[in-house]
């Protein structure tokens, strides 16, 4: 356990995280993304969300790299993927992408691509996508300034930032904030305020913050203890009915520019953490001239921590 008001670090919250999701490997595994689509309507409203806001950037194609940074298992992604999206799936936690991969393969779903990576470091090359997109998960970033820097530099001119973040106002969430942080992670969400000066400090423009309603999916539902789910659909209530002080916020912001119009080819734009020297598979790992990084189930594991220096 963290002391609940020591900083957690990047190591601890990944730690938290891939405890996290191995302990809920079994639900993710036993859900079909394109059912709960289907058949859950607060899940289905939430990808629609996402689906809009990345089709709402100017020059958009399906055909050009997109980056869900911080997607965990990627349900969402994954619904986009068969929707004709060309996702890079990313996440610092390496089994949660395993899980991704295999719970597409099981349903027989096409598969993102997958790439371990730490938003403060990411592994691409400058201006590689047409958009990043961030689904509730910038609040769970160390450096936010450093974070948003990174996202700023693989976004190509021209090229948009969007996520759903909490929002800062909802009481509920400083609640489970102070418990968050007992149980050794990071929980914090924004104001409109905060979240616009983030953005304009890190270089972006055009930028809207909007309050969206949410809910509680079927799914996050079976999550919940028997004795919290009143208190649950209640708050569900509230996000959908008043979203200004209870819903999310939904966020777009733009760098400045033309795009060139063109493709990267996979992997050709995966680098050494933090860009640079563009990194090769030799068949066990991915190299630099200086140093190997893991393949986790075919999973370019391209975090510095994992980082091995090679002999001399």
């Amino acid at each position: 356990m963290t002391f609940p008001f020591s900083r957690v670090t990047v190591t601890q919250e990944r730690d938290f995280e891939r405890e996290n999701v191995i302990g809920k490997r079994s639900s993710y595994l036993k859900s079909n993304p394109m059912v709960r689509f289907e058949e859950d309507p607060v899940y289905r409203d939430k990808v629609e969300k996402l689906e809009k806001g990345l089709t709402k950037f100017p020059g958009h194609r399906r055909s050009h790299w997109l980056l869900d940074l911080g997607g965990n298992t990627g349900g969402e992604t994954t619904v986009l993927v068969q929707k004709g999206f060309r996702i890079i799936l990313s996440d610092i936690n390496e089994v949660a992408l395993e899980i991704a991969k295999e719970r597409a393969k099981k349903f027989e779903l096409e598969v993102p691509r997958c790439v371990a990576a730490d938003v403060h470091a990411l592994p691409f090359a400058g201006e590689t996508f047409q958009a990043v997109m961030v689904i509730e998960a910038l609040h769970h970033f160390h450096d936010y300034g450093r974070s948003l820097g990174e996202i700023f530099r693989v976004l190509e001119p021209g090229g948009g930032f969007m996520a759903l973040e909490p929002n800062g106002w909802n009481p509920f969430r400083r609640l489970s904030e102070i418990r968050d942080r007992f149980r050794g992670t990071i929980e914090k969400s924004f104001t409109r305020k905060q979240l616009i000066r983030l953005l304009e400090k890190a270089g972006f423009s055009s930028i809207e913050v909007v309050p969206v309603p949410g809910g509680r999916s079927t799914l996050r539902m079976v999550d919940v203890p028997f004795y919290r789910r009143g208190v649950a659909r209640f708050h569900g209530w509230l996000q959908r009915t008043y979203p200004r002080f209870f819903g999310a916020y939904q966020i777009w912001a733009l760098k400045p520019g033309e795009a060139s119009g063109e493709t990267p080819t996979w992997p050709d734009f995966l680098q050494v953490p933090g860009g640079g020297e563009r990194v090769h598979f030799d068949g066990r790992a991915w190299q630099s001239s200086e140093a190997s990084y893991p393949n986790h189930h075919e999973i370019p594991v391209l975090i510095d921590a994992d980082r091995v220096e090679n002999d001399a």
